[in-house]
């Protein structure tokens, strides 16, 4: 598969998903969602590439990396096409006319990985997981929270809500379980992150809760959670075309991947102090 070949496909994989929220078919929106979990690290469009062509990879990585993991690809096995970025280096000038370098994009290149289940040798190490229950993951979220100014609050809300953003402040229900308070906390955080700026203008309600709820998705199935029925259902409706939603799914693929790093970096200070 050539640059040109890659690019088409994973803009008729657009065009589909697209089509398929218009014709109110959640389910595409929800599978690539489940991929963005898993491969936080990639672009949507690569996640979309990967759920095209392997929508059961679990875990992918070229073949150079299988192999300083001690990992071989099996003979036969035929690689998943994404697309790299080609980044070089520009120089200009500044007000003082002094030459400046700079890195830019300046294309795109097809690059193959290989999911696990394509390879064999040594074992890879287990991390564990958090089915029904974040552990201490809510208290991470909790932290990463306030760690960015926002004021947390467990306080009754007028009208019965789960929790609310009001820009600088997140208040969430109390009493609820914490697996349910874990996706309420998530989905409050990415309004704060994605909507209290001049993009709240640029939206409809609808695109906004839908953002904030597939952001909450994603990071709850990345702690591990079961989050199949609520949000699945929530995640119904998109008013905006093609175009639209892939801006849109960036974002919400950029904001859910700063939280699991954040996530995931405070988990693993936490282990370094224990040990």
């Amino acid at each position: 598969m050539n640059r040109e070949e890659a690019l088409k496909k994973s803009e008729e994989g657009l065009k589909q998903l697209a089509e398929d929220l218009k014709n109110g078919r959640s389910d595409s929106l929800v599978q690539y969602l489940n991929m963005l979990s898993k491969f936080h690290r990639y672009s949507f469009g690569n996640c979309i590439m990967i759920a095209l062509q392997k929508p059961e990879a679990t875990l992918v990585a070229g073949f150079g990396h299988w192999k300083k993991m001690g990992r071989f690809v099996k003979k036969g096995e035929k690689g998943i096409a994404i697309l790299a970025p080609l980044i070089g280096k520009r120089k200009t000038e500044n007000e003082q006319g002094e030459a400046e370098e700079s890195k830019c994009l300046y294309g795109f290149r097809v690059v193959y990985v290989f999911d696990v289940s394509q390879t064999e040798g040594k074992e890879l190490p287990e991390f564990g997981s958090f089915t029904g229950d974040p552990g201490s993951k809510l208290a991470d979220l909790e932290q990463l929270v306030r760690s960015k100014g926002i004021e947390l609050a467990y306080e009754v809300i007028p009208g019965g809500a789960l929790g609310i953003s009001e820009g600088g402040k997140v208040t969430v229900l109390p009493g609820l379980e914490d697996a349910e308070k874990f996706g309420v906390l998530v989905h409050e955080l990415a309004h704060e992150l994605l909507h209290r700026g001049d993009r709240r203008k640029e939206t409809t309600k609808t695109i906004r809760e839908t953002e904030a709820e597939a952001v909450a998705y994603v990071v709850s199935r990345a702690a591990g959670l079961n989050c199949s029925t609520k949000s699945a259902d929530y995640i119904q409706l998109w008013s905006g075309d093609a175009e639209v939603l892939m801006q849109s799914l960036e974002l919400v693929r950029d904001v859910s991947s700063n939280i699991i790093a954040e996530l995931e970096q405070m988990s693993s200070e936490e282990v370094k102090h224990v040990a």
